[in-house]
């Protein structure tokens, strides 16, 4: 477990780093109002390391409604690993991204079984800013992922996808 360890602290720590800079940009261009609120989340889930379990986001807001983004996970079980790398975007009905219930498309590439599979799924996600600034996020979620050309391999053709709780920074 100490590489999932190592990897983990690794990739909590670049995001960390780059969340820095990007916070300091201005909010917004010479002669725009201001935005309101944080545009962008880093998290990742803290308590999945105690299972060999780890996954980090990165969230946008790109509209009223709408976020972009992209995550990661890592989960192994009795020797065989399982690696995700997905793009998603998230519809906040409430208008406020980044703030609620989220129904997401996403799609990527999915490690199982030794081999690498293009897949595509839906989310339901719940996420919730907090503190002073709004700048405090927690989140959670569970989804679906279709993936391709399974056929005879002995990979499930469809995985559920779950956020368990992540924690991270808005900005």
């Amino acid at each position: 477990m100490g590489a999932i360890w190592r990897l983990a602290v690794h990739v909590v720590i670049v995001l960390a780093a780059a969340a820095v800079p990007l916070g300091a940009q201005p909010a917004s261009s010479p002669g725009e109002p201001p935005s309101v609120g944080p545009r962008q989340v880093v998290s990742a889930n803290p308590f999945g390391l105690l299972f060999e379990f780890f996954n980090a986001e990165y969230e946008r807001k790109v509209s009223d409604s709408l976020s972009a983004g992209t995550g990661g996970s890592f989960f192994k079980d009795e020797g065989e690993a399982y690696v995700n790398a997905d793009l998603f975007v998230r519809f906040y009905p409430s208008g406020r991204p980044l703030d609620g219930w989220a129904f997401g498309v996403k799609a990527g590439a999915t490690n199982v079984e030794r081999a690498t599979y293009f897949g595509v799924g839906v989310d339901v996600n719940w996420s919730r800013l907090m503190g002073r600034h709004d700048n405090f996020y927690v989140g959670i979620g569970f989804g679906l992922k279709r993936l391709f050309g399974t056929g005879d391999s002995g990979a499930v053709p469809l995985i559920p996808t779950i956020r368990v709780v992540n924690i991270g920074v808005a900005f």
